[in-house]
């Protein structure tokens, strides 16, 4: 039996690893959260916003 080797990637630090994955404009877009109370407010703001651009992307009517 045959084992995949696969390319395995390494990143030694948070640093590299969030500016491969995760660009400035993805920072610019989030919203910062100052204390843990406002967490799930802002987390549903964003899922209503997804939810909303999803709606007009597939154009479905309630």
């Amino acid at each position: 039996m045959r084992k995949h080797k696969g390319k395995i990637q390494e990143f030694y630090s948070v640093k590299e690893f969030e500016k491969k994955y995760y660009p400035e404009s993805f920072k610019k877009q989030a919203i910062e959260v100052s204390d843990l109370n406002s967490l799930g407010t802002v987390l549903a703001k964003e899922s209503l916003t997804k939810f909303k651009h999803l709606m007009q992307k597939q154009k479905v009517c309630i």
